[in-house]
Parts: structure tokens; C-alpha cells; sequence
């Protein structure tokens, strides 16, 4: 129900919306489709054609709405990307910066809203334990800072900002924390 009425708020507008899983992004658009809402989905799992379709619809604004895991989004210049929602915590800071920042890209404002639920810890924590690798302990971590982040009652951007080595000690007015602290 957020999603439906944060789009709702967002018509004529074009959004990314992050699933963790292949599965999640078709349900999702099926569910925004049946909603009204016209929207498709991508994944690594399609065809080089079916992405190359998406991909374009989307540019071309036939498709305002997409449902994607992380492999949406690299090398697309879409400048008027309105909105970006993260329907699952992402795996690292790195990457929520990375995918939130496909938003604006023209200057003029832009929204994101983040997803949170234990849930998302304990698939993306199974995740990384099972593909084991030298640095699963960092992988861990950054995924414990990311966890740190979306409980936080502090300013995002102050974090996001400090995170990357960017010193600020000012709240910015416009996350949910400042708003409404």
C-alpha cells in the first residue's frame, strides 16, 4: 500500500523499484500492472532481447515503472528518473548510493524510499555465507553498516555523507529523520 501511494503521488513520472530476487520483480510488477500502474520488470534471467526491450521502453518513457534486481540501471542514461525504491535492504552502502543516485540525474529533485525488514538481513546473510570468500567478512560488515543505516534515527544524508568520507555535522531538512525526527 506505501508503494501504491508513493507512485500515486509520482504520476507521469519514471521510477526504478530494487527487488533482491528475479521472482520478486515479476510478482511486483504483475501486482503494480494490476494496480493500473503500467510497469515491467528485469532480471539477469531474460533474453539479451527481452532486457534490450525493457531497457528501451523505459528510456522511452512506454514504460514508466520498472521492477529490477541490481543488474538494472548500469551503463542506462535516463536523466528524468524521478524516484528510486529499494523494496529490500540493499547488500552494501556502496551499492544504495550507487542506485539512488539514478535518480536526478537532471538536477531537478527526486525521492527514494527504503524497504526494511529483518528478513532482508538473514536472505542476503545466508547469501553471503554460503558463496564464501576471502572478504565474506567485509561483505559482512558492510552489510551490518547497511543494516546500521536503515535503523538509524539520525539524518541519512549526514551518514551517506560521512560514510564516503564526507565530513558534515549538519542535518539536511529532507530525510524522514529530519522531517520527522
Amino acid at each position: 500500500e506505501q508503494i501504491l501511494a508513493f507512485i500515486g503521488r509520482k504520476k507521469g513520472q519514471s521510477g526504478i523499484i530494487y527487488c533482491l530476487s528475479r521472482k520478486s520483480t515479476e510478482k511486483l510488477a504483475e501486482k503494480l500492472n494490476a494496480k493500473g500502474i503500467k510497469a515491467g520488470f528485469y532480471h539477469a534471467g531474460l533474453s539479451a532481447a527481452e532486457r534490450s526491450h525493457i531497457q528501451e521502453a523505459f528510456i522511452n518513457d512506454q514504460i514508466p515503472v520498472i521492477a529490477a534486481t541490481i543488474a538494472f540501471g548500469m551503463g542506462i542514461d535516463k536523466s528524468n528518473v524521478r524516484w528510486i525504491i529499494h523494496y529490500n535492504l540493499p547488500k552494501n552502502m556502496e551499492s544504495y548510493y550507487q542506485e539512488i543516485g539514478r535518480a536526478g540525474r537532471d538536477g531537478t529533485t527526486a525521492e527514494t524510499l527504503l524497504f526494511y525488514s529483518y528478513g532482508d538481513i538473514m536472505v542476503l546473510r545466508e547469501i553471503l555465507e554460503k558463496n564464501q570468500s576471502e572478504n565474506t567478512e567485509i561483505q559482512l560488515a558492510k552489510l551490518e553498516r547497511m543494516q546500521q543505516y536503515a535503523e538509524s534515527l539520525a539524518c541519512r544524508r549526514r551518514i551517506l555523507l560521512n560514510y564516503f568520507s564526507e565530513d558534515s555535522n549538519e542535518r539536511c531538512g529532507n530525510c524522514d529523520n529530519c522531517i520527522n525526527p
